[in-house]
C-alpha cells in the first residue's frame, strides 16, 4: 500500500503537467483571435485567464520539485557563475514587476563580482520564490529588497521586507502567532531545498520594529582551473518560452501584468 502512494504522487504530476500543456496551448492560440475578433475590451479577462495558468504553473512546479526532491533529490548542473551578476540581473528584471503591485523593490551589493559554483537556473528559482514571499508581506505601498553580502567564505543572501513580520514556520516548528496561512508554504520549501542542495540554509529573522528578512546562507566554491564562467539569462524558460520571473511571482502580481501586450 505504502508504495501504492508514493507512486500516486508523480503519476499525477504527470497527468497534469499533460492537461496544462493543453491548456497552454489553447490559450496561446485563443488569444490573438479573441483579441481580433473583439478588441482590447477582452483583454482583462484574457489577463486573468493568463495569470491563472501561470498561478498553476507555479503550483504544479513547486509540487513536481518536492516530489522528485522526495525521491532522492534534483539533479543540480553545477557550473561557474557570477552570483553578483545574478542577483543584479534578476533585481533589475524583478523591480517592475513588483512596481505593478505596488512595492518598490531595491539591490545592494558588496561587491560587483562573486564567482561561484552553482545551479544559476535553481539560484533564480529560489530567490524568487523568496523575493514572493517579501512582496506578499510588503503589500501595496511598501518596500522589499535583495541584498547581496560576502561573509568570510559564504555569500549571505538577505531577502527583507517591511511588511507586519509575519515569519513562516521553520521546518518542525509549530505556527506561532506571526505567522498567517496564506497558502500550502511549497514555494519556501523548494527554497529551503534548493539552499540545502547547495550546501546552504534559509534563516528567517523577525526585524525589531517591522518587517522580515529571509537569509540564504551559501558557501562560496571558487571556480577550479580554467573553468568556464557562465552567468546565465534565465528571463524565459527554455522548455516553454514562459517568463520565469512571471510564473515564481503570478500569486502576487496584479492581472494587469499579463495583459495580452505586456506578454508579448
Amino acid at each position: 500500500m505504502g508504495a501504492e502512494q508514493s507512486d500516486l504522487g508523480p503519476l499525477l504530476v504527470e497527468q497534469f503537467r499533460e492537461q496544462m500543456n493543453n491548456l497552454a496551448a489553447a490559450i496561446q492560440l485563443l488569444t490573438p483571435v479573441v483579441r481580433e475578433k473583439g478588441g482590447e475590451q477582452y483583454d482583462p479577462y484574457l489577463a486573468i485567464l493568463h495569470q491563472s495558468l501561470y498561478r498553476m504553473m507555479r503550483l504544479l512546479g513547486n509540487v513536481e520539485y518536492l516530489e522528485l526532491d522526495q525521491c532522492g533529490g534534483q539533479e543540480l548542473k553545477m557550473e561557474t557563475l557570477d552570483l553578483a551578476g545574478l542577483c543584479r540581473e534578476l533585481a533589475e528584471q524583478a523591480a517592475p514587476l513588483t512596481g505593478l503591485a505596488g512595492v518598490t523593490f531595491r539591490y545592494e551589493e558588496e561587491t560587483g563580482s562573486l564567482l561561484t559554483r552553482g545551479d544559476g537556473r535553481m539560484l533564480r528559482r529560489m530567490l524568487l520564490g523568496l523575493i514572493a514571499n517579501a512582496v506578499k508581506a510588503a503589500g501595496k505601498g511598501g518596500q522589499a529588497g535583495l541584498r547581496l553580502a560576502v561573509r568570510k567564505d559564504r555569500a549571505a543572501l538577505t531577502v527583507w521586507d517591511d511588511g507586519p513580520g509575519l515569519i513562516p514556520p521553520q521546518d518542525g516548528e509549530d505556527q506561532g502567532p506571526l505567522y498567517r496561512p496564506d497558502g500550502p508554504g511549497l514555494g519556501l520549501r523548494v527554497a529551503r531545498s534548493i539552499a540545502a542542495a547547495h550546501g546552504g540554509a534559509v534563516v528567517f529573522q523577525q526585524q525589531e520594529d517591522r518587517g522580515c528578512r529571509a537569509v540564504v546562507s551559501l558557501p562560496i566554491r571558487p571556480p577550479e582551473g580554467s573553468q568556464v564562467l557562465r552567468t546565465p539569462s534565465m528571463g524565459y524558460d527554455r522548455g516553454g518560452g514562459f517568463s520565469d520571473l512571471l510564473v515564481e511571482l503570478a500569486g502576487v502580481l496584479p492581472y494587469q501584468a499579463f495583459l495580452p501586450r505586456e506578454l508579448e
